[in-house]
């Protein structure tokens, strides 16, 4: 499924236009209960991994669940807790990460994250992180052609 731009001249935007420049991150030797805690205190479903300042990986709302899941059937709240204090980003994360440039058209990034059955794009220029691009963004994209 290819990404349509709209008539009304938008087709040149690009991925700087629309991303979330305000991304919180996450090192690979914080602990699980760290990121579940800013998950849900600020409604995200993916937090970038950084290391010296550079984009390693990211962890999704999707890894943190498996890891749960896999680790924690039956056991109770505080053996959950437990578990998730226990256990590193590093141990979960997905890289290597799929990234854009800032200059990235949106389309071809909605393309990518389609292709790759993703949720999210972490924007960098050159190694450093400058945004990150989520369905979110293009979906608020896509309803502000329609108005």
């Amino acid at each position: 499924m290819a990404f349509i731009p709209s008539s009304k001249g938008e087709s040149n935007m690009q991925v700087k236009d629309i991303m979330s420049t305000d991304v919180e991150v996450v090192g690979r030797n914080d602990d699980l209960s760290q990121v579940e805690d800013l998950m849900v205190a600020k409604k995200l479903r993916h937090v970038p991994v950084l290391e010296n300042g550079e984009l390693m990986a990211i962890v999704s709302q999707r890894d943190l669940f498996k890891a749960m899941m896999s680790s924690t059937m039956g056991y109770g709240e505080k053996a959950q807790q437990a578990y998730l204090h226990s256990v590193r980003v590093k141990e979960i994360m997905t890289y290597p990460v799929v990234t854009v440039a800032p200059d990235t058209a949106v389309g071809e990034a909605a393309d990518l994250m389609v292709q790759k059955g993703i949720g999210c794009l972490p924007v960098v220029a050159g190694t450093q992180l400058v945004g990150i691009v989520t369905k979110t963004d293009l979906l608020r994209y896509l309803h502000s052609l329609s108005t």
